[in-house]
Formats: structure tokens, C-alpha cells, sequence
């Protein structure tokens, strides 16, 4: 026997090919278009529906959002176009703490009543939650 011909049994030819039924997916009704930022904000739907909620701590704490006394931690991504100086204004201006950077990210603290004024920032590409829970050590 030749390795990785394939060979069929009569079995196999009983067997009829069929492609699922193409449903349309829908959305949860919980979820409507108020939930989504505007177009201009380079913020993830979580991170502006934290950013407007009424109890932040209560928004971070169900969904296993890293807050703690008013900050949240995200990845900021910069224009690489944008300089040092025009960077460090930003994060100054808005009272960012930088946890770690290379290139054009970083892992920062943003208070989370700065995520959308930040947001508008020209230099400012997106700003996202880091895509693994990060939880404090105890």
C-alpha cells in the first residue's frame, strides 16, 4: 500500500456529501448598536462600554476586566509616524502609567475616564485589553 493515497470502501459511497444550511447569524438581544463606539474612537466595544458605565468597578469586576482604582490596563498602540516627544505628551496629558513598550506598543494604566478623550488622540492607532486575563498577585 502506497502512504497518503486514499482509498474509499464500499461504505464510504453510501455516504452523501452535504453542505449545511447557510443561517444567518444574529446577535444576542442584549446587544445593540449603542454599545459600540463611534467610528472615530479607537476603542474596542468593551473598553467604551467600560469607559461610559455608570459603575465601572462593577462593569470591570463581571467581566474579568484588570481594574484597580480607576485604572485599566490596555495595549495603546501609537502612529508609527508619531515622535518621543509627541508621545510622552500624550501619556503626561492624560495620566498614563507605561508598564512595558516596544516599538510603537505599550502595556499602560489608563484611567478609565481617559479612554475616550485618549482615544481621539491623532497619534493614537487603537487601544485594546490585553488578550489574556491578567490578574494582581495576592
Amino acid at each position: 500500500m502506497l502512504a497518503g493515497c486514499v482509498t474509499k470502501s464500499e461504505s464510504d459511497l453510501n455516504v452523501t456529501n452535504s453542505v449545511p444550511e447557510n443561517k444567518e447569524k444574529t446577535l444576542p438581544k442584549e446587544f445593540n448598536k449603542q454599545h459600540k463606539p463611534p467610528e472615530e474612537l479607537k476603542l474596542t466595544s468593551v473598553l467604551y462600554e467600560l469607559a461610559v458605565a455608570p459603575d465601572p468597578d462593577n462593569f470591570a469586576k463581571e467581566r474579568n476586566i484588570f481594574l484597580t482604582k480607576g485604572l485599566v490596563k490596555v495595549y495603546i498602540t501609537f502612529d508609527p509616524g508619531s515622535s518621543i516627544r509627541q508621545r510622552e505628551d500624550i501619556l503626561k496629558n492624560h495620566n498614563i502609567t507605561i508598564e512595558k513598550k516596544a516599538g510603537n506598543l505599550s502595556r499602560a494604566l489608563v484611567p478609565v475616564n481617559r479612554l475616550i478623550p485618549l482615544s481621539n488622540e491623532p497619534v493614537i492607532q487603537s487601544i485594546k485589553l490585553p488578550n489574556r486575563l491578567i490578574k494582581p498577585r495576592e
